[in-house]
């Protein structure tokens, strides 16, 4: 197997670079720019290849000449950006995907994964909020609201007409909300969890005026590369869409509990009540990953306490405290 990763040195593009790596692939990164400060710890086993998503031209060559077999698509234009861009949100998150599956349908790839979002549900109400979070499946009416969601949604309604249509195995995978290194300088204020995390490794305060009894599901990113490694390899798929998460509840409180052990100076304080992303609507839920459990063997690897302690050895061995 040759796997290409579009984005493989962003923040879950990293952990999924390095994640075929330890299973012994040697995975060819497609990238617009090179940052490699998320894989300098495998930087000799990866290829990379510089390209833009809307040059097929450079797609189509890099996949022919390093043999690809399967296609891993996590680059996309992201959150704010997205908002404050529209038409080229549009662009890049769905001609984008539009160029992978052509390119993966004219070189006979075996098989595309698509990582999309929780943002794609749109807002998280009724029982499916606080306080009774029931848990949500894939099947839940799809309903979003920014624009980086709609072209989320947009790119896995593209790859699953081309999985029913044009002979491409695809696999869809939506994340619930993510944390690791990198997503602080790479997100923006959407990365709260990460926040909470690295304000406080780097001697740094983290202040909160409200959201302290939210709950959501928090996935490592660890276990998002888990998820997509799975996804790629195994055969003979009931399904195409998953729910990628931790499928239980946790706060910021708990993180803060968590840190304080490992940092016990930590200045973090955080307001009661609900929506620490200081959203206009309810985004926090909790996952049911029943169909990724029964049909990818998927089982988080990381718990809260798990991914926040090796959050901060991932921090210090990367090096990115002296960002």
């Amino acid at each position: 197997m040759k796997v290409l990763i579009t984005g493989g040195m962003g923040v879950i593009g990293a952990e999924t670079s390095r994640k075929f790596v330890l299973e012994g692939h040697r995975p060819v990164i497609f990238a617009r720019h090179r940052d490699e400060r998320l894989i300098a710890d495998i930087l000799d086993e990866v290829d990379i290849e510089l390209g833009d998503l809307l040059d097929m031209p450079r797609l189509l060559q890099v996949i022919k000449t390093r043999n690809v077999t399967h296609i891993v698509h996590t680059a996309a234009f992201v959150g704010a950006v997205s908002q404050a861009n529209p038409a080229l949100s549009v662009q890049v998150n769905v001609m984008g995907m539009v160029n992978v599956l052509e390119a993966a349908r004219l070189f006979e790839v075996k098989r595309v994964v698509y990582t999309s979002a929780k943002g794609i549900y749109g807002a998280v109400l009724g029982e499916y909020g606080h306080p009774t979070y029931k848990r949500m499946q894939e099947d839940m009416p799809k309903n979003p609201i920014r624009i980086y969601d709609s072209a989320k949604l947009m790119g896995e309604h593209v790859g699953l007409y081309y999985q029913a249509n044009m002979g491409i195995d695809v696999v869809v995978l939506r994340f619930a909300a993510t944390y690791g290194p990198g997503k602080t300088a790479r997100h923006g204020k959407m990365g709260v969890t990460s926040q909470i995390v690295e304000n406080p490794a780097r001697g740094l305060p983290f202040h909160l005026a409200q959201g302290g009894d939210q709950q959501d599901d928090f996935i490592y990113n660890k276990d998002t590369a888990l998820g997509i490694y799975l996804a790629t390899v195994t055969e003979n798929l009931k399904s195409r869409v998953f729910n990628i998460g931790s499928g239980a509840g946790a706060t910021l409180n708990d993180f803060a509990r968590i840190l304080r052990r490992h940092l016990p100076k930590a200045d973090i304080q955080i307001g009661p009540g609900l929506n620490f992303f200081n959203a206009p609507y309810p985004m926090s839920g909790i996952y049911d990953i029943s169909r990724a459990r029964q049909e990818l063997g998927y089982a988080p690897q990381f718990d809260l306490e798990r991914g926040i302690a090796d959050y901060l050895d991932s921090l210090k061995r990367l090096k990115l405290l002296d960002d």
